[in-house]
């Protein structure tokens, strides 16, 4: 009974997923196969867990010890191991993805030296070597599996299927994202998911400013959309797409492309159609303060799909984003 329900549930869902034709299944389907055959059999027992567990459609981006994550961790693995999971990672991220990713790892690298440093007792949870990555069922182009990589400040969730595949649930952030001293002063990473969001708030009307500020930025702030079922995403407050001039409109494609564009250009064109597909029923939502140079808070949504930004832990330089398409997070719920 079960397996009849999860193929239902398989079917519906898939109905809604638009194949690539461009986006190479197999390089991914080899990149898989090809790291789960550097693992002894202890490894793979951890690393590569069927589709059905329950791990595979959940996620989180707190550090070490905060959550418990299934799936192998990069401290256990050799040279050559991750040297494989980082080829799997290319077949689906693009250059400013990638490079993106290494910015991100490095940077929870430098928050556990500095912890380090400074004697805390909670550094052991961040640094590079926190990162995990399951692989969900027997990768083959005919066949339906997944892989998970995930860490502080990243969570990445692929599913495949002869009709498709998924890329969400994907959380991107980093603290600091601007560094203000020494040899590396002025590199900020994620520059434009930030600027883009500042640059269409402060480009509304005064009305449309009104509009768009929901509330004052959480003291707790952080992305919203943790489980996919919250109010918020049926709320219609906000600045509607229609409202917007051209100009601001094109901002709201930029946003939408810079999250997007972490993927390989197929993946990313499909996905970017896929948001704009309804763009006439997208809301712009701010909260924070008119002076985008505080603390702040922005998302792009419809019913199906949610982009958001938030400053976090009261700095203006930790960020913490989250893309969601409700309509194939996971693939099947």
């Amino acid at each position: 009974m079960k397996k009849l329900l999860f193929l239902l549930s398989f079917i519906c869902h898939t109905a809604l997923v638009v194949g690539q034709a461009d986006f190479d299944q197999n390089a991914s389907v080899k990149a898989a196969n090809a790291f789960l055959g550097t693992l002894d059999a202890t490894q793979k027992s951890v690393a590569n867990l069927p589709f059905g567990d329950s791990s595979r459609v959940s996620w989180s981006n707190l550090p070490a010890e905060s959550v418990a994550r299934r799936g192998i961790q990069f401290k256990d693995l050799t040279d050559a191991q991750r040297m494989a999971i980082h080829r799997l990672l290319r077949t689906v991220l693009s250059q400013q993805g990638y490079q993106k990713l290494m910015f991100i790892i490095q940077s929870d690298q430098d928050i556990r030296e500095r912890l380090s440093k400074a004697l805390s007792a909670i550094a052991h949870r961040y640094g590079n070597q926190n990162y995990w990555l399951t692989v969900f069922g027997e990768p083959a182009a005919d066949k339906i599996w997944a892989w998970k990589f995930e860490g502080h400040h990243f969570s990445l969730n692929m599913t495949y299927s002869p009709q498709g595949v998924t890329v969400t649930p994907m959380f991107v952030g980093i603290n600091p994202a601007l560094t203000t001293t020494g040899a590396y002063a002025g590199n900020h990473v994620m520059f434009e998911e930030n600027d883009f969001g500042s640059q269409l708030f402060n480009s509304l009307s005064d009305d449309l400013k009104k509009k768009a500020l929901l509330s004052a930025h959480p003291k707790d702030a952080d992305v919203m959309t943790q489980v996919g079922k919250e109010a918020h995403l049926k709320d219609r407050k906000g600045v509607p797409y229609t409202e917007m001039n051209p100009q601001q409109q094109a901002l709201v494609e930029k946003i939408a492309r810079a999250w997007v564009e972490n993927l390989t250009p197929a993946l990313a064109e499909e996905k970017l159609k896929r948001i704009l597909a309804n763009k006439s029923n997208i809301l712009f939502t701010w909260q924070g303060t008119y002076n985008t140079e505080e603390l702040h808070y922005y998302s792009i949504k419809t019913d199906s799909f949610i982009i958001e930004y938030s400053n976090r832990d009261g700095g203006i330089y930790h960020y913490h984003t989250l893309w969601r398409d409700l309509s194939e997070d996971f693939l099947s719920k």
